[in-house]
């Protein structure tokens, strides 16, 4: 069976704006300057972190970044931030290959 795809980076903008809309939703600022620094901090992302990239060694490895830099499918400095001792870090696959 084929494994499904998800855009991980998606499904996180996705909750986070449901819980900025949320959390913000809770207080009217009526002064327009106040209203104004607390819209700029919530703005700057201080209380919605970036996405958390991890390696696990538990999937099975499917490939590696030098060989999606050189297929198009990410940026050439992927293939510079993203190794170790020397060598592209690989990626791993949590799903069944297909039969």
């Amino acid at each position: 069976m084929p494994c499904a795809t998800l855009d991980i980076f998606s499904l996180r903008d996705s909750v986070v704006d449901e819980y900025k809309r949320f959390a913000t939703s809770f207080t009217t600022i009526h002064a327009a300057d106040i209203r104004e620094q607390v819209k700029a901090i919530y703005d700057e992302g201080r209380y919605w972190p970036e996405p958390l990239i991890q390696i696990s060694p538990s999937y099975k490895r499917s490939t590696d970044v030098g060989t999606l830099v050189t297929s198009g499918v990410l940026e050439p400095r992927c293939a510079e931030i993203f190794r170790a001792q020397g060598t592209p870090l690989s990626l791993y696959n949590g799903c069944s290959p297909p039969d």
